[in-house]
């Protein structure tokens, strides 16, 4: 098992498909239909990179909406990012971010005052800022849209199977077998979920049983009353680990209430992962105005419980995490099942496959001489590692 970290290279539109639609190219001979199951970063940034390179990647998400960590919920009180709140870490989203003329740009960055704003009076200093990361804009949500612009992408619909068949992958979903034959799958899952459709690859599978996650327990609220707490804030010692201000990010809707992103810790989380939702939503609550020094009373709250929140233990550690691919069945795994769980690690990791991916390609056609694909880090690098614990 072989994995070619590589540079992203020059980026561009790709291959033109419908807005998030169900059509799929007709498959072009001398390039590989490659399927791409899951509409997280990972998975759109490694379809992207494919498609730069002639190749014709299909992208599935079984939920109704893109973004897998960048993930956004629609409330009666505003929009929550309920997953990541930034995006931190040198990449190339931004330059993915296709926008339409009258939209704003979909990442912006986010300057953070040191101090909430209702707390100052007229004769304060100037406050500290400091700039932790770029946000989606209107929400985190919006980088996934807009990356998947010009793919050709099935929303709801759910792969249950993948198998082989005389040399190419077929697909299954709920309603029976994918009309379309793929050289290449692709999984940007969690490994949970990725698993029962790595089965045609013993060495996949192997990886992917070794990953382990952590869950996290989210609260969501909505208030009319200010909070008092900075916009973006981390805790030491408490079961809130941090804490991050909607109505404070660039290119969001203020007016109305605050909404607040409340993150318990990973022991707390972990202490609490059997109680019922109402029970963590007091809980939490009730640690969010201690921390707050003062009462908050919610005109919305919602507490969920965020299952593959963070990978302890990925699946693929020999040096820096970046992909698994499998040249023999032609299956590849990006995402958090092989690297941190972080945004600009999953984009990473999606751009790496995508290189291993193409370069696969390139190493099977008669040719001479070969080429070797250039690293993320160095000119020159390609990285051979084995799937393992």
């Amino acid at each position: 098992m072989t994995c070619v970290q590589g540079d992203a290279g020059p980026l561009g539109t790709g291959a033109q498909g419908s807005e998030h639609g169900t059509s799929t190219p007709a498959h072009l001979p001398g390039r590989w239909r490659v399927a791409v199951v899951g509409g997280g970063i990972a998975g759109l940034s490694c379809a992207r990179e494919l498609s730069l390179r002639g190749h014709q990647p299909v992208v599935f998400e079984a939920s109704g909406r893109l973004g897998g960590r960048c993930s956004s919920l629609s409330t009666p009180v505003g929009m929550f990012d309920d997953a990541a709140q930034l995006i931190s870490g040198a990449n190339r989203l931004a330059s993915y971010a296709s926008v339409l003329d009258d939209e704003l740009p979909a990442l912006n960055l986010w300057t953070v005052p040191g101090a909430p704003v209702e707390d100052e009076g007229d004769d304060a200093p100037p406050r500290a800022v400091t700039q932790p990361g770029l946000v989606g804009v209107p929400s985190m949500r919006a980088l996934a849209d807009a990356m998947a612009r010009p793919l050709a992408v099935r929303l709801n619909q759910a792969i249950v199977q993948a198998r082989r068949e005389g040399g190419d992958w077929v697909l299954t979903g709920p309603d029976g077998d994918i009309d379309d034959a793929f050289q290449a799958v692709v999984l940007a899952l969690p490994a949970p979920l990725a698993l029962p459709l790595a089965r045609p690859s013993a060495v996949v599978s192997s990886a992917l049983q070794a990953v382990r996650y952590r869950g996290r327990w989210v609260l969501l609220v909505g208030t009319e009353r200010p909070v008092g707490l900075p916009a973006l804030r981390t805790f030491e010692g408490s079961p809130i680990e941090r804490v991050a201000a909607m109505h404070a990010k660039p290119g969001r809707v203020t007016q109305g209430a605050q909404r607040w992103f409340v993150e318990a810790d990973a022991s707390w989380s972990a202490a609490h992962a059997g109680d019922d939702p109402d029970t963590v939503t007091e809980r939490l609550l009730d640690l969010f105005s201690a921390h707050a020094r003062r009462p908050v009373l919610p005109s919305f709250i919602r507490a969920h419980h965020w299952h593959h929140a963070f990978v302890e233990q990925p699946a693929f550690t020999m040096g820096r995490p970046a992909c698994l691919w499998d040249e023999t069945t032609r299956l590849g795994v990006c995402g958090d099942s092989v690297t941190a769980s972080a945004v600009d690690r999953a984009h990473r990791s999606g751009v790496n496959l995508a290189l291993t991916v193409a370069h696969s390609f390139d190493e099977s056609r008669p040719r001479r001489g070969r080429r070797v694909a250039a690293s993320w880090d160095s000119p020159v690098r390609a990285a051979t590692a084995t799937a393992g614990s």
